[in-house]
């Protein structure tokens, strides 16, 4: 398994998308490279970080899509 291909995968098991198989694999390279747990650590930290975040829209932003919507309902009707 390539350096990208083990990024990936860990990338995989950080977000609990890795099959059992590339699981094993993927623990025993964990075991045995301090860099690739710390690799994984930093994944981990950073995807807690992302998951904490919520972001809604611009009021501004609703407001102008929604008069557009009503804009373009109305054109409908009137063609």
């Amino acid at each position: 398994m390539d350096n990208t291909s083990t990024l990936n995968n860990l990338l995989k098991l950080t977000y609990s998308e890795a099959t059992e198989n590339e699981r094993l694999i993927l623990k025993n390279k964990l075991i045995n490279s301090e860099d690739l747990r710390r690799e994984f650590k930093h994944m981990c930290d950073v995807k807690s970080l992302l998951d904490q975040e919520f972001y809604a829209p611009n009021p501004t932003s609703i407001q102008i899509i929604l008069e557009e919507s009503q804009k373009n309902e109305l054109e409908t009707y009137l063609d």
